[in-house]
């Protein structure tokens, strides 16, 4: 598993070698790739909920609050990444049929999984730089369906 390499390959989509190079690998290393993303994403919320909680600005108990980080957020982090990436495949499988293409639901869901590193990391930069305005987060979401389509329209049409 070369996480950095599917790290510098999602960097240079759409590019077509970089496409057809993410798309030879297996889905236990995109699972973990989009994992990794996330909780990246996820790390300073994280932080300001333990500190929050050590500070004593919370009313759970000790107990409670263990469970609920150590297994309840992980879980849901999880549930929401995969239910993310399968509802952004299926806009991807949309225009894959508007389109045309030959793609697989599968592949759709590996190309949607390395086409959120862009915007993953665009997200990731708006918070430390402390930008919370409700509009900036549509640059990413409008970010990853360009590089979709894109990506979409390098495969040949159905003959």
């Amino acid at each position: 598993m070369n996480l950095l390499r599917i790290f510098k390959n999602s960097l240079r989509l759409p590019n077509k070698q970089a496409l057809f190079s993410l798309n030879r690998e297996n889905m236990r290393d995109t699972m973990v790739y989009i994992l990794i993303l996330i909780f990246i994403l996820c790390l300073p919320d994280a932080v300001r909920i333990i500190y929050n909680f050590m500070t004593g600005e919370s009313s759970v108990p000790t107990d409670v609050f263990i469970v609920q980080f150590t297994v309840l957020y992980p879980l849901m982090i999880i549930f929401l990444m995969v239910a993310g990436v399968s509802l952004h495949a299926c806009t991807a499988y949309v225009i894959r049929s508007l389109s045309k293409r030959k793609l697989a639901y599968q592949q759709l869901w590996k190309m949607t999984s390395y086409a959120l590193t862009i915007p993953i990391l665009l997200l990731i930069t708006f918070r430390m730089l402390t930008i919370e305005q409700t509009w900036i987060n549509l640059i990413p979401f409008i970010v990853s369906h360009l590089l979709l389509y894109k990506m979409i329209t390098v495969f040949p049409k159905r003959g």
